[in-house]
């Protein structure tokens, strides 16, 4: 039971970082030096992702000690394709915090760099999305069991 919740709130997160990311991307478009609202979003939106992943990883052990293999064994094509959002939930998660750094960091006359934080914000969006839509695919297939 309390894995399936930590699943439910890992997926809903996961599915707020896919939104939350854009805003930054919007906001640093331009290269302009951060404000005190930019600062708060671009800093929420690390938090929102990290948490994202830090559930995942939380719920990661419960996941393959006992739904990998029926996973696999249910639908190959599921398996494969979760192991696949594991693998984008890192370059969002690494993207993400890659373009904080480069958003705080940034010297006021450094608009490029924003510029590129606000590209990999948008990138990670993405595939956020992608990753979001991959577990809620992979969730829907209920011929395995729970652990």
């Amino acid at each position: 039971m309390l894995w399936r919740v930590l699943a439910t709130i890992h997926g809903h997160a996961g599915i707020l970082a896919a939104v939350a990311l854009l805003h930054p991307a919007i906001l640093l478009r331009r290269g302009q030096p951060l404000s005190r609202g930019m600062r708060w979003s671009v800093g929420l939106t690390a938090a929102m992702t990290s948490l994202a992943y830090v559930l995942g990883i939380a719920i990661y052990g419960a996941y393959r000690a006992s739904v990998k293999r029926a996973l696999f064994t249910a639908s190959f094509q599921a398996g494969v394709l979760f192991e696949t959002k594991e693998h984008l939930a890192y370059a969002v998660v690494t993207m993400t915090l890659g373009a904080t750094i480069a958003a705080f960091a940034a010297p006021v006359e450094a608009r490029g760099v924003r510029r590129a934080a606000a590209f990999l914000f948008a990138a990670a969006a993405v595939l956020c999305v992608m990753t979001a839509g991959l577990g809620t695919y992979v969730a829907a297939i209920r011929s395995f069991p729970e652990p």
